[in-house]
């Protein structure tokens, strides 16, 4: 374990998270108990390689891993990471909502294992002209695929105050979501177009009552996860991966979902709850919840990086 989190270490640009958790729950330290097996992994969140990378060393030498991630230029730092791997490693551009048709059309019917993680990669939150962090001065944009689809600027906008409530509130689940409505419908009255980072950061810090701004987590957090969840369909995305991945699982073939926050963590849960359960003829259920509550990540690991501490990591197991 610690030869794991100091390799984790010298990675600067990104720590993949719960690496150790991640194998053990897709089996790949099992993978090459049989030297004429060839197991398939899909990563649906490629990012910059973190997992891909841990899964393709656990299952050497014959295991093959498919990433997939709709940001151009994460796949760009993927490869170049993985290059040393390129022969068992294969990548692919696309959403969740494409998985079934990327794993087909590559001459594959089904997996051994499937990987989500859905949190944002450091590359993205610390590259400021993607605009996803209020603490990097940059354009609204927030897009995953920056080719294609409305911006966070062009969303904030375009919405009506009651339909900025309803997004922050829904999706951020932020106590001060009508206050924060309010505040960008003002500034767009009073100074025109809302188009950078800090505008709305300072927005929400104005926002919110005094005593609540030096919390936990900076005021601006809830806002801005709300804003990039609609702006990328976040929660349409996963539903529909989720759904495609059990598909694709072959028997005993295993899914893993990473989550950060409650409504992920929440439709995965139940997601996984209603596949596990026995049918109305009480048959055993095709699929197994490996585990009854989320796997957290470890102290040491907390320690390390701090993008771990809200982690939970669940698991399914394709049974029939």
């Amino acid at each position: 374990m610690n030869e794991l989190m100091n390799n984790q270490t010298e990675n600067k640009h990104h720590l993949p998270v719960m690496v150790k958790e991640v194998l053990d729950a897709l089996g790949c330290n099992n993978s090459n108990d049989d030297p004429d097996s060839q197991k398939i992994y899909l990563d649906c969140t490629l990012g910059m390689g973190g997992h891909t990378e841990a899964i393709l060393n656990a299952s050497a030498p014959t295991g093959i891993a498919i990433g997939i991630d709709r940001d151009q230029e994460a796949i760009k730092i993927a490869k170049k990471r993985l290059k040393h791997l390129e022969n068992r490693f294969i990548v692919r551009k696309g959403t969740f909502q494409e998985l079934q048709d990327i794993v087909r059309h590559l001459g594959y019917e089904k997996v051994d294992g499937i990987l989500f993680d859905f949190g944002v990669s450091s590359y993205q939150l610390d590259t400021a002209d993607r605009g996803f962090s209020f603490q990097k001065p940059g354009p609204l944009d927030m897009r995953m695929d920056t080719e294609s689809g409305e911006t966070a600027a062009d969303l904030i906008n375009r919405l009506s105050e009651k339909e900025l409530a309803l997004l922050i509130r829904t999706f951020g689940e932020e106590r001060w979501a009508d206050r924060i409505a309010l505040g960008i419908i003002h500034f767009r009255t009073e100074k025109g177009s809302i188009t950078r980072t800090e505008e709305l950061e300072n927005i929400v810090w104005k926002a919110t009552p005094a005593r609540f701004r030096h919390g936990r987590i900076h005021p601006a957090t809830r806002t801005f996860q709300a804003l990039r969840m609609v702006v990328n369909r976040e929660m349409e995305q996963i539903e529909a991966g989720l759904s495609s991945a059990v598909q694709l699982l072959k028997q005993g073939g295993r899914l893993v979902v990473i989550s950060f926050h409650s409504l992920e963590d929440r439709l995965v849960k139940q997601t996984f709850r209603a596949l596990s359960k026995k049918d109305r003829k009480h048959q055993d259920p095709h699929y197994i919840n490996l585990y009854k509550k989320p796997l957290r990540a470890s102290i040491e690991e907390n320690t390390i990086n701090r993008r771990a501490r809200s982690a939970k990591l669940r698991a399914l197991q394709r049974a029939a």
